[in-house]
This record gives C-alpha cells, structure tokens and sequence, in this order.
C-alpha cells in the first residue's frame, strides 16, 4: 500500500464527506493558540524530537475539532494549556463520548496508533478554511485497515508506534455521526 492509493481509498469515497467551513477569527484564533502551546510544549521533552511541524500540526488538530464541532453543533473544543499527561483523554469527552479526532491534510493518510483502543472521527484538511468530515472510524476498522507504508516521516516510522489508516471504505457515515451524539446527549 502506497500513497499513490490515495485516489482508490479515499477519494472513490469523497461523496459519503461533508464539507465544512472554518470562519476567519477561528483561523486566527487557533494559529495563535498553536504558537503558545508549542512554546510551552518544547519545554516537554518527547517534543525536541520532532519540533519542526508542531504549530502545523496543532494548527490543523484544532481546526478539526472546530471542524466537527461545527458540524455536530456541540462545543467541546478546549484551548487551554497544560502538562501533556492530563490532556491525553479522548477530544469528545466533554460531551460524554469517549471519541477522538483525527485531521490529516489533503492528500495524505491519518496517523494513528497501531493499537487503537478508541473510535476516531476522520477529517480531510483541504485548507485552513474548508474540511471534509468523512465518517467515524471503530476501533476494529482503526485495527484493521493500517498500513505504516503510508507513514511519511522517517523519524515517526522509526518510533514503530504509529501506522497510516486507509479504512474510508468502512466508515460510520457523517449522518451516522450526527444522530448517534444526538441520541446520547438528549
């Protein structure tokens, strides 16, 4: 499995995604979130291994979940700053649900963790201000459908902790996803 799949495991699935539109103040508001989040996270060390995408990568986990919490119209994004080990929880906890967010930018595969022992909401970043909510993914589809050919960066293969997922065949739709929240929090 290479990233010249792209088209065959993601984009055949395209029509099943929802767009979703990020307004300007959130953009802004979440770019600089990043850049202090970063300046604290640096102090952390497992973050002087790979500091070179951080703000880009916090930049684009946050529009996710601004993404979704638009789409799903519950608030549970949280900006707030603080020691990694208290915020390793699932990104919907707040709202009861035991969920996570995975963002992954256009044309490249989500980064997961070989053993998932959570459901992840896939998004497509296709800029700062447009995302594609693509379907929840189970843990079973999160375990199944991984391949670390799909991993790009050499430092995070080494690490042997992560994979690629390419499981769109086998999401939850978007639909899926909004009445089920719903089902739970009324």
């Amino acid at each position: 499995m290479l990233q010249r799949d792209y088209k065959e495991k993601v984009i055949n699935y395209s029509k099943n995604f929802v767009k979703v539109e990020i307004d300007d103040p959130t953009i802004n508001k979440v770019e600089e979130f990043s850049k202090a989040v970063v300046k604290i996270k640096l102090q952390e060390r497992h973050h002087f291994i790979d500091s070179s995408q951080e703000i880009k990568r916090w930049k684009n986990g946050f529009l996710g979940e601004f993404a979704v919490e638009k789409f799903i119209e519950k608030s549970f994004v949280d900006l707030s700053i603080g020691d990694s080990k208290k915020y390793h929880i699932s990104d919907l906890t707040k709202i009861g649900l035991g969920w996570g967010i995975k963002t992954v930018e256009y044309g490249k595969f989500p980064i997961i963790f070989k053993k998932s022992y959570k459901e992840e909401i896939i998004v497509i970043k296709k800029t700062d201000a447009i995302f594609y909510i693509c379907g929840l993914a189970t843990k079973e589809v999160l375990n199944k459908y991984q391949s670390d050919e799909l991993i790009l960066s050499p430092g995070l293969k080494a690490k042997g902790t992560k994979t690629g997922f390419y499981g769109f065949s086998a999401l939850k739709s978007p639909s899926y996803i909004k009445k089920y929240i719903s089902s739970v929090n009324n």
